[in-house]
């Protein structure tokens, strides 16, 4: 539950890969169809100078052939007249006509901008613009202009973007749904492949059909040649775990045995020091046997499960301890808790579990409680679960995690006599292996340890503990 909590943390903030590529594809579009609405604007203002050009060409045109009709020898006493009354006509067509000589306006609209001869050109504060067209008349050059800031057109400009815009976001955001999908899907299939498998047997990981997607491949082809050079270290540490088993094994136990029948000869001084020899004899031949259950796989472990009742095990540690520790612990057994396993190491198991609360609670009881129990979200109590209490110091919140690693210890002994760290991985290790879990409960005071394992009835098969 822990781990669950600190991973939920962990990717807190984080995206998956479909969320960046539906927002790649909603920008995408949307940028695509804004910049194609700016495209489209400025070739629409583009063609609309391209007319309004036409028109004011048009008009000077029409305004020299008005001058044409005039004798030369009246033209400058008669322009200004004829350029009031032809602006009078056009007006309602929002052209204005000029005669410019030497650029000063010698006739017509006096806000006409001084134009080179032959050329169009917009020009004019914001709000002032206009567009101009002006042809050479004789010394004078005629100016045909018009006002370009239109308030409707740009309004109308601009809400073309914004729907061009919001258009584009709502067609890609649609879309990218079904392209999302499409687009992860293989390396979904490859993390539904990843979760089926079993950590504890990486040969038999399975990643799935071949997609025809190369970055997916290039991560499968990576995840198998990992995986094979993870087999080869297991199998070298199997080696080493079965080599290791035969090879300390016999010698230690020559050793305690020697060691037992020279004490047995001695007295005084040299028999205490051949038994504190002993002692720690023994202690290193358990130390021995606890790495060899951690360092062997957990298929090893789980060869040849049996049924087991968890209460009789119980019942048989606390049996074997001395009669002033066994008085300390009282036994709540509810049910028998049947489970499949293995009876040596469910044995060590609840050895080590009522050891640790015995140690660490000084002389304070320890109670230990076998019951069936459910776990979320299955109502049913398919569970057995072996509760060991005791009110030593405790177990830290932060560290209720690590204490389940090798070599991990939460208090050392100030006498130098403590464990080596063990006992806790390997009452985690042993509960894995059946199926289940180990973990540290909040308590008012002390400690409090709770293994579930999965209940066996002939009905039913053992699942793995959420």
């Amino acid at each position: 539950m822990a781990d669950t909590r600190r991973q939920r943390e962990g990717t807190e903030g984080r995206h998956g890969i479909g969320a960046r590529v539906a927002l790649a594809v909603v920008t995408s579009a949307a940028a695509g169809t804004c910049l194609a609405a700016v495209v489209a604007v400025v070739a629409v203002d583009r063609l609309l100078a391209e007319q309004a050009d036409v028109r004011l060409r048009g008009a000077v045109v029409e305004l020299a052939g008005e001058l044409d009709e005039d004798p030369p020898e009246r033209r400058s006493a008669a322009v200004r007249d004829e350029l009031n009354d032809e602006n009078r006509e056009i007006a309602p067509s929002g052209i204005r006509l000029a005669v410019l000589d030497h650029g000063a306006v010698i006739a017509g609209d006096t806000r006409a901008p001084s134009v080179a001869a032959g050329s169009c050109t917009s020009g004019g504060a914001v709000g002032q613009r206009v567009r101009a067209c002006a042809e050479p008349y004789g010394p004078w050059v005629l100016v045909a202009s018009q006002s370009t800031d239109v308030e409707r057109l740009w309004w109308s400009y601009v809400a073309a973007a914004l729907g061009a815009l919001l258009l584009g976001a709502v067609s890609g955001g649609a879309l990218s749904v079904g392209l999302t999908r499409w687009a992860v899907s293989p390396l979904r299939g490859l993390a539904r492949a990843l979760c089926r498998s079993d950590p504890n047997t990486p040969t038999s990981i399975e990643l799935g059909p071949p997609t025809r997607c190369e970055e997916v491949e290039a991560i499968r082809t990576a995840l198998s040649e990992l995986m094979d050079r993870i087999q080869v270290l297991l199998d070298q540490a199997q080696r080493f775990a079965a080599d290791a088993a035969h090879e300390l094994r016999t010698p230690l136990t020559v050793m305690r045995a020697e060691l037992e029948l020279l004490a047995e000869e001695k007295s005084g001084t040299e028999r205490k020091a051949l038994e504190r020899a002993c002692a720690r004899a023994s202690r290193l031949s358990d130390l021995v046997e606890r790495l060899l259950v951690l360092a062997l796989p957990g298929e090893r472990l789980a060869e040849g499960f049996e049924t087991v009742s968890l209460g009789d095990l119980v019942n048989d540690v606390v049996s074997q301890l001395d009669e002033t520790r066994r008085a300390r612990v009282e036994l709540e057994l509810g049910t028998e808790g049947l489970v499949r396993g293995d009876v040596q190491l469910l044995g060590s198991l609840v050895s080590n579990a009522i050891g640790n609360a015995l140690k660490f609670s000084k002389s304070g009881p320890v109670t230990v409680c076998v019951e069936d129990r459910a776990c979320d979200p299955d109502p049913d109590p398919s569970w057995v679960a072996l509760e060991v209490r005791d009110m030593g110091p405790g177990v830290p919140a932060g560290l209720r995690e690590r204490v389940f690693l090798a070599f991990y210890r939460a208090r050392r002994d100030r006498d130098g006599n403590g464990g080596h760290g063990l006992g806790l991985a390997l009452i985690g290790h042993i509960a894995r292996v059946h199926g289940g879990r180990a973990e540290f409960l909040d308590v008012p005071q002390g400690a409090c340890l709770l293994v579930l394992l999965p209940a066996w009835a002939p009905a039913n098969r053992p699942e793995s503990a959420r």
